[in-house]
């Protein structure tokens, strides 16, 4: 039973499939953040504070999304 799953996992078009959700994950997060930061900005007629609060927030969301994705395929 682990074979099978060791040989799936193997598969070149799962492989560039999970690299390509996982760049489209975290390119979606930061551009939300991006977004939503600017409209904080221009709400709040501040220059950068929260384009820069909303670049680590979708980053770090990114990143946290990305985690929970792979974490299957890692065995853990």
């Amino acid at each position: 039973m682990d074979q099978d799953r060791g040989r799936n996992n193997r598969n070149p078009w799962r492989a560039l499939a999970v690299v390509g959700v996982v760049g489209t994950n975290l390119a979606i997060f930061l551009l939300i953040g991006i977004w939503f930061g600017k409209k904080m900005d221009t709400y709040f007629h501040s220059s950068p504070i929260f384009l820069i609060a909303g670049m680590v927030v979708g980053f770090t969301l990114g990143v946290w999304s990305v985690v929970g994705l792979i974490k299957p395929f890692l065995g853990d």
